[in-house]
């Protein structure tokens, strides 16, 4: 019987669901919405509207991806209790559908782990394209009386940015560690890598 896969952590299919159904289509919303709020000012309220609008806009585009990345790598995202609930339990007793069921488990969350990650990579991507366009809308104009108020917002907005780089990157570099404790485990064989045919 094929080894089912599985993700790593085991929460990851959870937390992806989370940001890529909640977070990003906000997000892109409020992109959009600064977006159009740059295209229609005066065009003195923005002192680099133009590339404000094109960071903005890639942006949303970028996020949009993600949730279009996401709803196709969710066809492919089940467990073995899916198929339970598909092909009922008898399905377990010494079937080869279930054997071939368990094999196209395997190769589907494959698709799913590659989609995910190009969805992720498209979400962090327009993550970090908003702040950096939010920055730019916040650049006060000459003789503009909250000057000082702006440079703060923008700085307070320059460190979140750069604050979720740096934890992007972090995280990218636990994924090997992820994968090492996977490992560990089949070794020991705490975590059975077949489901039971009873």
């Amino acid at each position: 019987m094929a080894k089912l896969g599985r993700p790593q952590p085991l929460g990851l299919g959870h937390a992806a669901q989370e940001v890529h159904s909640i977070a990003a289509p906000m997000l892109a919303a409020a992109a959009l919405a600064l977006a159009g709020v740059v295209a229609g000012a005066n065009p003195n309220t923005f002192v680099w509207s133009g590339p404000t609008l094109l960071v903005l806009v890639a942006a949303s585009l970028f996020l949009v991806a993600s949730i279009q990345l996401h709803y196709h790598a969710r066809h492919f995202y089940y467990s073995v209790q899916d198929i339970d609930f598909w092909y009922g339990l008898d399905v377990r007793r010494g079937s080869e559908v279930f054997k071939e069921l368990c094999h196209r488990q395997q190769r589907d969350f494959e698709i799913w782990e590659r989609y995910i990650r190009r969805a992720a990579t498209c979400f962090n991507t327009g993550a970090l394209l908003l702040g950096f366009g939010v920055s730019l809308a916040l650049v006060p104009t000459s003789g503009d009386k909250q000057e000082s108020w702006r440079w703060i917002a923008l700085s307070m907005v320059l460190v979140g940015t750069v604050a979720d780089m740096a934890w992007i990157a972090h995280l990218y570099g636990k994924r090997a560690q992820y994968a090492d404790r996977d490992a560990a485990l089949n070794e020991l064989n705490a975590v059975p890598d077949e489901p039971s045919e009873e």
